[in-house]
């Protein structure tokens, strides 16, 4: 994620037939700090407004588990979503491809009849060039494409991307007729192929991404999703700094952020272990993410907060109750 990072979930709302219409009707309208004027005449602030951007830098660590950006924003955009709700936005990563939403709501979620002015994208950097060309989708047409006559409110899409049959998707979650339902959005060919049932997304190993150690805090550097960013007290003095001098110095520059890359493949996350280990890199020189991890009691075998001290410990003594929650909640 990136500016300061919140997780957030919306959706878009925009056909390209209304592309021309927003402009016209954008230049007559009044805009001060990012309030606008509904249809009723109300002024209203933007509850999410991500600004544009492009990846200006990027670079993978520790063995592909891991990447640093540094993003390019749009100066004007990033200035106007300040007074935004949330100008941050979720991103998410696999070993080939980088998805970051951008979206301009007035409402957490977003359904088929939203405003002319608003709209949500999901932008797909292909991270297997050293370019990271970008390709942008409007999410709300596809919906309103594919689902036909029928109303839908968009949730958001799951926080892992994921590979099936050598295909890699983000998962749109939608509330249609009172349903929720799970559209794969294929990221090489930006099309919709079906949807799956809940009980298909169940992903294993998600224990892994639900543990962090508190000592990132102290380095300066807060974890929030699958993303670690600069906090004011940042000062450098965190493991990176020895092990990967160039990400290192990629990492502290003003608009970079890190982020896991999480390989999820038929319902796996195969890489677990080393998500983990990459935590080592954002908390205090010569420390471990194992000195302060916990499995707390709700997942606790033995139903107390557990030490833990490898990873192996936590195959262990973990009880499997992340895998038997709702994916949305």
């Amino acid at each position: 994620m990136e500016g300061r990072i919140v997780l957030s979930k919306l959706i878009y709302k925009t056909t390209l037939i209304m592309i021309s219409l927003i402009a016209l009707i954008g230049c007559g309208k009044k805009e001060k700090n990012s309030k606008i004027s509904d249809d009723t005449g109300n002024s209203k602030k933007f509850f999410i407004y991500n600004p544009q951007a492009e990846v200006k830098n990027f670079e993978f660590i520790n063995d592909h588990n891991g990447v640093v950006v540094e993003w390019d924003f749009n100066k004007k955009e990033k200035e106007e979503s300040q007074s935004a709700t949330t100008n941050a936005s979720w991103v998410t990563v696999n070993s080939d491809y980088l998805v970051r939403q951008r979206a301009k709501v007035r409402h957490s979620s977003v359904t088929k009849k939203m405003k002319s002015d608003e709209y949500f994208y999901l932008d797909i950097y292909n991270l297997a060039n050293q370019k990271a060309s970008k390709k942008e989708v409007n999410i709300w047409q596809k919906l309103v494409d594919y689902l036909g006559e029928d109303d839908f409110e968009l949730i958001g899409y799951l926080s892992t991307l994921r590979k099936f049959e050598s295909n890699d998707y983000a998962v749109l979650t939608v509330n249609s007729e009172k349903n929720y339902r799970y559209f794969l959005l294929n990221l090489k060919t930006l099309k919709i192929d079906g949807e799956k049932t809940k009980e298909e997304l169940k992903e294993n190993g998600r224990i892994a991404l639900e543990l962090d150690s508190n000592k990132a805090f102290s380095a300066g550097v807060k974890q929030f999703g699958n993303s670690f960013w600069k906090t004011d007290t940042y000062k450098g003095d965190i493991n990176l700094k020895n092990n990967n001098p160039s990400a290192f110095n990629l990492f502290s520059k003003k608009d970079s952020f890190a982020y896991k890359v999480i390989n999820s493949e038929n319902g796996m996350i195969t890489n677990g272990k080393e998500l983990l280990d990459l935590e080592s890199e954002f908390i205090p020189v010569g420390k471990s993410v194992y000195e302060d991890l916990y499995i707390p009691s709700k997942w606790s075998i033995n139903g107390k907060d557990q030490k833990i001290v490898s990873y192996d410990e936590i195959q262990e003594y973990y009880n499997g109750e992340i895998e038997k929650r709702s994916l949305v909640s």
